[in-house]
């Protein structure tokens, strides 16, 4: 499917019950302009429009997702997973990414396996919220894995190219490939 090319800053119409704006506000951990942006959003009936940009829903899709997959309860998780795919209809359906110019031979993206994909997209995700690359420590809460399990995927994924860091350093994990090859976090 090709994805429509808006202006970068374009903002689009993000429609959520009150319901759904409250779950997600108490229960992700959401940037403060955004999370402040839906506190004040007023109702029209029964659905609130926010108006985000392509940057903001994708932040607001990777807080919302991670909260989902580690939500105990069950009303909460599957409020948590109607946002996450409607936001990810909105990022399938828009593009603010201009259209590269045609070449003969495009060169090949980066192939990884499924888990390394999302250890790639948490290691986005987490950098883009905190402003710092995550520890071992943050992959292992999040993945319910042991930490030999973590260290091993990293260095899986340094010796494959997909991130570079420094050995001995906490939190010097540095991806190596855009967010347009990164598989969305679930």
């Amino acid at each position: 499917m090709t994805r429509q090319y808006i202006k970068p800053g374009t903002r689009l119409a993000v429609k959520l019950s009150a319901g759904e704006r409250d779950v997600t506000v108490e229960k992700a951990f959401l940037d403060p302009e955004i999370a402040t942006q839906l506190r004040h959003t007023a109702a029209t009936g029964s659905t609130l429009v926010v108006n985000l940009n392509l940057d903001d829903i994708d932040d607001l899709l990777g807080c919302v997702a991670a909260e989902a997959n580690h939500c105990d309860d069950g009303k909460a998780r599957r409020v948590l997973h109607a946002v996450c795919d409607r936001l990810s209809r909105i990022l399938d359906q828009f593009t603010d990414e201009a259209p590269a110019m045609p070449v003969a031979v495009a060169a090949p993206g980066p192939t990884f396996t499924a888990k390394q994909g999302q250890y790639l997209a948490f290691i986005h995700y987490y950098t883009k919220i905190h402003g710092a690359p995550p520890a071992e420590a943050d992959l292992q809460r999040y993945f319910k894995v042991s930490p030999p399990v973590v260290h091993t995927m990293i260095l899986t994924l340094e010796r494959h190219g997909l991130i570079d860091r420094t050995p001995g350093k906490a939190r010097s994990v540095r991806l190596r490939v855009t967010r347009a090859e990164l598989p969305d976090l679930i």
